[in-house]
């Protein structure tokens, strides 16, 4: 009986073979396939704006819920909004609206949290467009969800009847409470006047 080598390498050899392909494969594509991520490639979008109104409508969809923000100009670039001379108006349900104001300001695109600076300023305005409470600080950051504003740094507040001046302050909107935090000195408005 006579052996054919040719037919019996054929048999052996290819599982031998296939294994050894893909091991070698498997080792090439670990080490030669993986891209590493190129900073040429990446690019961050950047869109400005003039003069622009924002309705944001998020965590409720009643309309004396919502918050109107204004500004000169607004740049989203990335994930974050950058506001220009903002003024955001924040309603809460049979409540004053609060306006505030400063020169610069800032938020995550989901606008949870507005961070203002530069001449940061918070009025509680009644229906009858009268200022009922002025608060001034150098920084504001407004949690809009939970409608409180509030700032570590220095802090005047000042109504008709007085004027505190104090380092921190907390306050909520919806519950209409307001906190200085630390060494708050209050003075009557008859005091200032004279």
């Amino acid at each position: 009986m006579s052996h054919n080598w040719r037919d019996v390498t054929s048999i052996i050899l290819p599982p031998g073979l296939v294994f050894i392909l893909a091991l070698i494969t498997g080792i090439l594509s670990k080490t030669l396939l993986l891209e590493t991520p190129s900073k040429e490639n990446y690019t961050e979008n950047t869109i400005e704006m003039s003069g622009v109104e924002i309705v944001h409508n998020k965590f409720d969809n009643k309309k004396h819920s919502l918050n109107l923000i204004a500004a000169d100009k607004v740049v989203y670039k990335g994930k974050r909004m950058n506001f220009f001379n903002p003024n955001l108006i924040s309603y809460v349900k049979d409540q004053d609206f609060v306006e505030i104001s400063s020169l610069r300001a800032n938020s995550n695109s989901d606008m949870s949290v507005v961070n203002l600076s530069g001449a940061a300023e918070i009025r509680q305005v009644d229906d009858e467009g009268k200022t009922v409470l002025k608060v001034s600080s150098e920084e504001l950051v407004f949690k809009v969800k939970d409608k409180i504003i509030e700032t570590d740094r220095a802090v005047v507040v000042e109504q008709n009847q007085f004027r505190i001046d104090g380092t921190g302050m907390i306050f909520d909107q919806k519950l209409s409470t307001f906190e200085v935090k630390q060494q708050a000195s209050l003075k009557s408005r008859s005091l200032l006047d004279k």
